[in-house]
């Protein structure tokens, strides 16, 4: 394709904040945000039960995991020194336990008050919908991953999280769960053992169901007993996106198109994505590198669908977009350590040989712009992304559109075309430009985003 330069408004000292401020887009409402999380627990050598974390570790507030109070009792594994300095990296985070949990005793304490169903299977984990028993309709999601071991089996497979990995997303999930369209963490665990009968069938049939063929470690890891796991939880998000398009799961009314995104739903989606970006490259100099449709989760916002079951389109957005999975990512979130956390995806060669959808094709543009350095900071990866989405959507987008719609559609096609050619003449750094260039022509959506409260 022929490249040329376009003009995308202004690329003086703006500040996307102010920018974002001005459109009057919110952060969500935390429903426990002046509530204290319990702190984590640590083994007593005498009872083998876990009293209160040392002071010296300092906690920082998060919502409360769904059965906070009932987490007192579960019985610890007491661990050789190798697995205790092996998993060092992980248990100085205060958002971790420092104990090693029995996952025998854990699920025992979890099932009591909870129904475990699987919605997904990735290639680091499997990630969980988890339902109050008290309260049917509270959910939230736990994502499960088998860590490498310090030696023996586990030690050298790579779809086995490394405790330093782990580290990553722990540190990512807790300082991105601040700003507006990123998921909420709730709390990381540390467990070791067979994973239980019933979450192995649970996983079973929807291994089935999906046809998912990658198994085979998943099901060597889940019957060793001596296995080590990182069991992360976080806010329920909603529905993927790749599902909604893939029209597997029910989004929306029956009345709505089940089949395709309006085109005011994709304008309402590709704007909350680029915003939260844009703003995480302020803050933390982010970069989400692995940002499928698998990794945007949709709810519909408050007060948008009415009785009859038709979206209200009024100034508040009909969407509400949450970005999900960090495991790849690339961000400065240590006050403390001046080094990026990242992933160094060259350690994974098998990822840019991939063939058969789109995506695999922005792995292989994002290792062209890094030029194997994953440690630096290139937004424009989130450009590629951005990109990915937005023309993804439009391929999936409803046919039937009023006048207004079709106008809407015909800036969204120029806007993809504009992202295409500035993104091949690398005029187009990052995030920030695509949102501020939205913002020129008229491209974002609503002025208002409101998210429910939990």
């Amino acid at each position: 394709m022929a490249t040329k330069t376009r003009a995308y408004g202004k690329r003086g000292n703006d500040n996307i904040v102010l920018q974002l401020e001005r459109l009057n887009i919110r952060s969500p409402q935390k429903a426990s945000q002046g509530e204290e999380r319990r702190p984590p627990r640590i083994a007593n050598e005498n009872t083998g039960r876990t009293p209160e974390r040392p002071k010296s570790k300092k906690n920082k507030k998060h919502r409360k995991s769904l059965i906070f109070d009932q987490c007192d009792n579960i019985k610890i594994v007491n661990v050789d020194s190798k697995t205790t300095r092996h998993l060092d990296l992980l248990t100085c985070l205060s958002e971790v336990s420092t104990a090693v949990l029995d996952f025998a005793d854990w699920f025992r304490v979890w099932t009591s008050h909870c129904n475990f169903i699987k919605i997904a299977q990735g290639t680091y984990g499997a990630v969980f919908r988890i339902e109050s028993k008290a309260e049917p309709g509270t959910f939230t999601i736990g994502k499960l991953m088998p860590l490498r071991a310090p030696s023996g089996f586990g030690s050298k497979t790579k779809e086995f999280t490394a405790p330093g990995a782990g580290r990553n997303e722990v540190l990512l999930l807790s300082r991105l769960d601040e700003l507006p369209g990123f998921v909420q963490f709730r709390k990381a665990e540390i467990l070791q053992g067979a994973v239980p009968a019933v979450l192995q069938a649970a996983s079973a049939e929807f291994d089935a169901a999906h046809g998912d063929d990658i198994t085979t470690w998943w099901s060597r890891a889940c019957s060793n007993a001596t296995q080590l796991w990182l069991f992360l939880e976080m806010t329920d998000a909603g529905t993927d996106l790749e599902a909604v398009i893939a029209n597997q799961v029910q989004f929306r009314p029956r009345t709505l198109n089940p089949q395709a995104l309006t085109i005011l739903e994709i304008r309402d989606v590709f704007w909350q994505v680029a915003s939260a970006l844009a703003l995480a490259e302020q803050k933390f100099e982010f970069e989400h590198r692995d940002l499928h449709l698998g990794n945007i989760c949709l709810t519909l916002a408050k007060d948008t669908v009415s009785d009859s079951g038709h979206a209200l389109w009024t100034n508040k957005a009909s969407i509400l977009v949450t970005i999900i999975d960090y495991t790849l990512s690339r961000a400065c979130v240590s006050s403390s350590v001046k080094s990026p956390t990242y992933s160094d995806l060259e350690k994974d060669p098998a990822l840019f040989e991939g063939s058969g959808l789109p995506q695999y094709d922005v792995y292989r543009d994002m290792r062209s712009e890094l030029e194997g350095n994953w440690a630096s900071y290139r937004p424009r990866t989130n450009v590629l992304w951005l990109h990915h989405l937005l023309a993804t959507l439009l391929k999936n987008a409803d046919t039937y559109r009023d006048p207004e719609q079709n106008q809407l559609a015909r800036d969204l096609a120029d806007l993809k075309q504009w992202m295409s050619e500035s993104s091949e003449d690398k005029t187009l750094r990052n995030a920030q430009d695509v949102v501020r260039y939205c913002e020129k022509n008229g491209h974002n959506g609503p002025p208002e985003v409101e998210r429910a409260s939990e």
